[in-house]
């Protein structure tokens, strides 16, 4: 399918590995230029030599700790000077809290929500300028799901949804769209899920069986839906909140 995203300028938040990376690799297979940033700089260069490698095109990428926030501003500027401008913002970074400790929703905060709102500050007036500008904030099923354990990690992802309702409603007479997508069980390699497969094959089991498809989601899929919905293909898409999770949640929404 072509997403239309040939020669549009794409950030993401979080794209050295598992989703981000996967939406990454998509976004740059189908003619699109890429900047992303990770909190680790050999992750980041093995990534960058890769999306380097499917053709021509820019690809930027930089080690960025988004906790902190002049280190997020500053990736975004790079970024739009090394890309020219931006279509397509994505957020795929988290603190993943699990703790529930108060340092644990502080990283939340500051990783799931203020970088997110750092960085449409700082790409704002580049998506204004865009034809084909959207937003696209990855969130969590645990943002409308109690999974058995307390932590910051689903309200922070709960206010992403609505932080991306805010900003498609602001920004709409710019044509700049704004979404949430929350997948559920996601595996890829070296993933939380991965690590719990080969930890806790029981329990990966159960979750496997509890899925009506019979199976976890993978990277790539998710990178599918991401893509369509960032890209001009799902143009009509505005102010939404997508569940990607198989099934996995017996609830409607």
């Amino acid at each position: 399918m072509d997403l239309g995203v040939k020669g549009k300028k794409a950030i993401i938040l979080g794209g050295s590995r598992g989703m981000g990376w996967y939406t990454g690799e998509l976004l740059r297979r189908e003619g699109a230029d890429v900047a992303f940033c990770a909190r680790g700089a050999d992750g980041v260069n093995q990534a960058a030599e890769k999306l380097k490698a499917i053709g021509p095109g820019t690809v930027f990428g930089a080690a960025a700790n988004l906790e902190n926030g002049e280190e997020t501003r500053q990736f975004c500027r790079d970024a739009l000077k090394a890309l020219g401008g931006c279509d397509i913002l994505i957020h795929n970074a988290s603190g993943f809290d699990l703790t529930g400790g108060e340092a644990g929703w502080e990283r939340s905060f500051q990783v799931d929500m203020m970088a997110g709102v750092r960085a449409v500050e700082e790409c704002e007036a580049a998506l204004i300028e865009s034809d084909a500008a959207s937003i696209t904030f990855i969130g969590s099923m645990a943002s409308k799901y109690y999974f058995g354990r307390s932590s910051s990690y689903g309200p922070a992802k709960g206010a992403m949804r609505v932080y991306a309702n805010e900003l498609a409603q602001k920004y709409g007479k710019h044509r700049i769209r704004a979404n949430a997508i929350s997948p559920g069980a996601v595996w890829f390699p070296g993933g939380s899920w991965d690590k719990r497969k080969k930890e806790m094959p029981d329990f990966y089991a159960s979750v496997e069986k509890s899925i009506p498809l019979g199976r976890l989601g993978t990277g790539e899929e998710l990178a599918r839906v991401i893509s369509f919905v960032a890209s001009p293909a799902g143009c009509w898409i505005n102010a939404a909140h997508i569940v990607v999770d198989g099934g996995q949640v017996a609830a409607v929404d």
